[in-house]
């Protein structure tokens, strides 16, 4: 799978959050929910497991393709050439960010990110698995000669500078917000309210948006409610990966003109065929009643999902450091047990019982024991160790009578 600088942040990513949790309880701000941030933090976890599942198209065609049509390679022993490809990606991923946000097929992967209803570190690592054809944007920087390598650091980096920016505890930065993406801009990004609707795109620079068209400042006077239009009403990360899609599916099968089967995928983002609207009205949520999707658990049940959350995290991380080369059905039994306890965890934070959390348990013993010969030896080992410690802290949970809720859709 490569070498990726942000697995490698990972530890400086929790440590930051939970320095933030810290001031959050210190001010009593009221910013961190334990099932919101597990929805963040699930999200996270799993679409770093689904890269197992990924088929590397940008790999195939820079290396097949776009290597013989690519001008000569910049130097990079140059510090002004990694400054300039720098600036170059994140122009770039303003373009990408933007049209994430006005075209719909690309707008059901990037949905996940804004899913949130709450606006915290954990909101930076809610990252989508079923996002397509991004890589087509860079395309272009490739044709001019960026290494491949160096394209993806960058890309990189860029992802890490924008962790920081998703917090309610900074408030302006004085000049700054001139030239730079900070969380007052990026809050706006966030944002419900109508004025702050596909607003400040940018990554690192907050100028492109200028340029642009796009920017908006932060209203101190208006209250910003954070998430989507059509509220998730889940914290289940497979639910969350396929809302979008799924929405967008039904009106294409249902829908009566053969051209709106088709337009719906292209056109702008929320357009739906008019058959469709008069059929199968979407509600969408009324920001003048505005409630936060807020389930209901016992303490016990709570507990026991961060333990899965934190769990997965470090064994997904052993995993995906330790296993490189897999079979493709080698890496999806990788997946199943990396991210099995996300969604049965998920169930239990919405008050659904632990039945389904018994089965994951018992299926995964015999899934592990016939993977233990192909897998690393640490990454069996701490498999193994995570599967015992939810076997026994089954136990009290079990005799914990769950508040039963319909299940989210």
């Amino acid at each position: 799978m490569g070498f990726d600088i942000t697995l490698f942040a990972a530890p400086g990513f929790m440590l930051c959050v939970l320095i933030e949790l810290a001031v959050d309880r210190a001010r009593k701000t009221g910013y961190y929910r334990l099932n919101d941030s597990f929805g963040s933090l699930a999200l996270g976890i799993f679409s770093k497991s689904t890269l197992l599942l990924k088929i590397s198209l940008l790999a195939m065609i820079t290396q097949h393709i776009l290597a013989d049509w690519s001008l000569e390679s910049w130097s990079l022993d140059n510090p002004w050439v990694w400054v300039g490809m720098f600036v170059l990606y994140d122009f770039v991923y303003y373009w990408s960010h933007r049209m994430r946000h006005e075209i719909n097929f690309l707008w059901a992967g990037h949905s996940i990110h804004h899913s949130s209803e709450d606006y915290n570190l954990t909101t930076a690592l809610r990252q989508t698995s079923s996002s397509v054809f991004v890589w087509v944007f860079s395309i272009p920087a490739f044709l001019l000669g960026a290494p491949v390598e160096a394209w993806i650091v960058c890309g990189a980096w860029n992802l890490i500078y924008q962790f920081w920016v998703h917090t309610r505890h900074i408030k302006t930065l004085g000049p700054m917000e001139w030239v730079m993406v900070t969380p007052s801009h990026h809050r706006v990004h966030h944002a419900q309210n109508a004025r702050y609707i596909d607003k400040n795109h940018g990554g690192v620079f907050i100028i492109w948006d200028k340029m642009f068209g796009t920017f908006s400042q932060e209203d101190p006077s208006e209250e910003i409610i954070y998430g989507v239009r059509r509220s998730l009403g889940s914290v289940n990360p497979i639910t969350a990966n396929l809302q979008v899609w799924r929405s967008m599916a039904v009106d294409a099968w249902f829908t009566q003109r053969w051209a709106d089967k088709l337009k719906i995928w292209f056109m702008p983002t929320g357009w739906r065929p008019i058959d469709m609207e008069r059929d199968r009205p979407i509600q969408k949520t009324d920001l003048a009643h505005f409630q936060k999707y807020d389930p209901h658990c016992e303490p016990t049940q709570g507990a026991y999902a961060l333990l899965q959350l934190v769990l997965a995290m470090l064994v997904g991380t052993l995993f995906l450091l330790e296993n490189k080369d897999l079979s493709y059905s080698e890496a999806v039994i990788g997946w199943l047990l990396i991210s099995a306890p996300l969604v049965t965890g998920a169930w239990i934070l919405q008050g659904q019982g632990i039945q389904r959390e018994i089965i994951r348990v018992l299926l995964s013993y015999p899934l592990l024991f016939a993977s233990s010969t192909f897998y690393g030896e640490y990454s069996v080992w701490a498999m193994a160790i995570a599967l015992g410690i939810s076997t026994l802290a089954l136990l009290p949970l079990y005799f914990v009578k769950p508040t039963e809720v319909p299940l989210a859709e």
